[in-house]
């Protein structure tokens, strides 16, 4: 059998950078956001509920979002209507859920309702790296805030707040001149 290799490189475009190092895995203690400790995945249990839901919509697998429409499938969104009525007092219709395919389109989705460039971002100083990155990306500046074993620090985000203020910035723009934007009543 001949070893005949095919040189691609004078198709790749000018000034791509070097290879990177192949995969060798991941390191025993993982902390790249968004995995989990293995150990304690409830396998059995998405086992079952995998096969309950393809039996009761495997023939709509097809379809993307189940046939379901733009924001999710109806059960989940029920779901979060139900738990957000009776843990939270929230008054909400099934309408007014969206579900996204995972954290990264919900940052992305909020962040270009609410951020323009020079907004001032308060984040928690370790915050998911996908936050920051959007953040960052919109244009935005951050300003983290310390925590401890209950999550932000309260006393530390009241100077972060007056320091802002004393400077003239609010957390949604960090340039006086321009007007605040208020929220308006939904018509």
């Amino acid at each position: 059998m001949s070893t005949t290799t095919f040189d691609f490189s004078g198709l790749l475009a000018k000034g791509i950078p070097e290879p990177a190092v192949r995969f060798s895995g991941f390191p025993k203690y993982n902390f790249v956001g968004g995995h989990n400790d293995p150990t304690q995945i409830p396998i059995e249990a998405l086992t079952e509920a995998a096969r309950s839901v393809l039996k009761r919509e495997g023939s709509k697998l097809a379809m993307y979002n189940l046939s379901h429409g733009p924001q999710g499938y109806r059960g989940l969104r029920d779901f979060v209507v139900d738990k957000v009525t009776k843990r939270r007092g929230i008054t909400a219709t099934r309408d007014d859920i969206l579900i996204t395919s995972g954290s990264g389109q919900g940052i992305e989705l909020v962040s270009r309702l609410l951020l323009e460039p020079g907004d001032t971002v308060i984040l928690e100083e370790y915050c998911y790296a996908g936050a920051i990155s959007r953040a960052k990306q919109m244009g935005a500046k951050i300003v983290s805030v310390p925590l401890d074993e209950d999550g932000m620090r309260v006393d530390a985000l009241e100077a972060i707040l007056a320091e802002l203020k004393a400077k003239g910035v609010t957390p949604n723009t960090s340039t006086p001149s321009r007007p605040s934007r208020t929220p308006r009543a939904a018509s």
